[in-house]
């Protein structure tokens, strides 16, 4: 469907922006952490579909770099996590990017809490989507993608990450 609403001259309308998206970056890390660091966050099993899934606990992080995208005005980031059972009420984690080795920014964060909203999620253990959508300057040309738990957390919470998917 996507090739004939994109296709040139298929109809009158303004071309919708999705047309113009690239694909950047995808993975479902079925076998390993597919380019995020460090290695040892990956596990075989627990993920969205039951192949691997990144991890992090308490305060850990997991970031991957990706160069190339000088060429992109906006950078959405997709992905799925699931927190644990053993998550505590504010416990959370958040999303940091980097531009060109500039100081990192909060731009995504999340706590347990009483209800699902832009702050916050209610379940445990349950698959949550979102998404990210990042402005990038006319001169950067990698972006640091870090994914952290927050410096409060509980000792035994943690987070599983999966699904992540970069469009330029």
């Amino acid at each position: 469907i996507k090739e004939e609403i994109c296709k040139s001259g298929a109809h009158n309308e303004p071309r919708p922006n999705f047309c113009d998206a690239v694909l950047i970056y995808s993975s479902k890390f079925d076998n390993d952490t597919d380019g995020f660091r460090p290695l040892k966050r990956w596990q075989r099993k627990g993920g969205y579909e039951g192949g691997g899934v990144l991890r992090i606990k308490r305060t850990q992080n997991i970031e991957i770099n990706v160069e190339d995208i000088i060429e992109y005005s906006r950078i959405k980031i997709e992905f799925k996590f699931n927190p644990s059972k053993k998550v505590k009420k504010k416990d959370g984690f958040k999303v940091m990017i980097q531009l060109n080795e500039t100081p990192g920014s909060i731009v995504w964060q999340k706590q347990f809490g009483k209800e699902n909203n832009d702050n916050s999620f209610a379940k445990k253990r349950v698959w949550y989507d979102e998404a990210i959508v990042v402005e990038t300057p006319d001169n950067a040309t990698n972006i640091l993608i870090q994914f952290e738990g927050l410096e409060n957390n509980s000792k035994r919470g943690s987070y599983y990450i999966d699904n992540v998917v970069i469009i330029g």
